[in-house]
């Protein structure tokens, strides 16, 4: 019996890999041998709750970002269907394997962190003994910012501050490519440039401190850079006008001790010269 019960764990782990797809929804890993993925639901912004213990106790905490929900049935006899640890035991693999940190396995389920491809994603996996069970996911991320500031209060802003922190500009992970999503708040810069022709302005990058301090350093300049060639290339505002700069984590506004903190220290500053 124990040798039957090793055999049919080895044969689940090869079915769990990274990167399966249905209708959209895009689980990290794959479901486990003989069952059917039922459901899936995503968002594009949610909290996680999640578990942690170690030796210094229990801790509950959240992480948000685009959330996923999938659901996964056994297809085989139910009398056959894994026990609740060959489901858990099949995932700690997965996610060690994967490069991944288990942060919990036990009677709560278990609970994970992985980055791959410089993402961040936070892992829930639990089941009920009934032949279902059911993963969860975050990519970590901020919310977008659907809202844009306006160019006329960018405008006051910087009359009356001299600056204005903006919210609305995003990148890929560590890179300092724009994404299409930074559209709105570009066009409010460079609504405002064009309605005062006479300004000049400083595009200054800030990061969070999280990772190498050079490192981010280099980041917030090549992001500034970043805004500042499409402003140019896109919007048509002279280059003479706009002189990128960054200064990494140098500058925060909040402390950087939780994540809804250390958003508000990533941003794009636009500052009068």
């Amino acid at each position: 019996m124990t040798r039957k019960l090793i055999l049919q764990t080895a044969i689940l782990v090869v079915f769990v890999q990274v990167g399966y797809a249905q209708n959209n929804c895009t689980p990290i890993f794959n479901s486990l041998a003989n069952h059917k993925m039922n459901s899936c639901e995503s968002k594009e912004f949610e909290k996680l709750e999640l578990y942690k213990k170690d030796k210094k106790g229990e801790t509950y905490f959240q992480k948000a970002g685009e959330f996923m929900k999938a659901a996964f049935s056994f297809t085989g006899d139910f009398n056959a269907r894994p026990s609740e640890v060959q489901i858990y035991q099949n995932y700690v693999n997965a996610i060690t394997k994967a490069g991944g940190e288990v942060l919990y396995n036990g009677g709560k389920g278990v609970y994970g962190k992985l980055i791959k491809s410089g993402d961040v994603y936070w892992i829930r996996v639990y089941t009920d003994g009934s032949g279902w069970y059911w993963l969860e996911t975050v990519k970590e991320a901020s919310m977008r910012q659907d809202v844009a500031v306006t160019a006329d209060e960018i405008n006051k802003t910087i009359r009356e501050d001299g600056k204005i922190p903006l919210y609305g500009i995003y990148f890929d992970t560590d890179k300092a490519i724009l994404k299409p999503e930074s559209t709105p708040t570009l066009t409010s810069i460079a609504g405002f440039l064009t309605a005062n022709p006479s300004i000049t302005v400083f595009i200054v990058g800030h990061t969070d401190n999280t990772g190498d301090y050079l490192h981010n350093i280099k980041l917030s300049k090549e992001r500034a850079a970043a805004v500042v060639n499409e402003l140019v290339s896109k919007y048509k505002i002279s280059k003479t006008r706009l002189i990128p700069d960054g200064v990494g984590p140098l500058a925060p506004v909040a402390a950087n001790n939780t994540d809804e903190k250390k958003a508000k220290n990533r941003r794009v500053e636009v500052v009068a010269k």
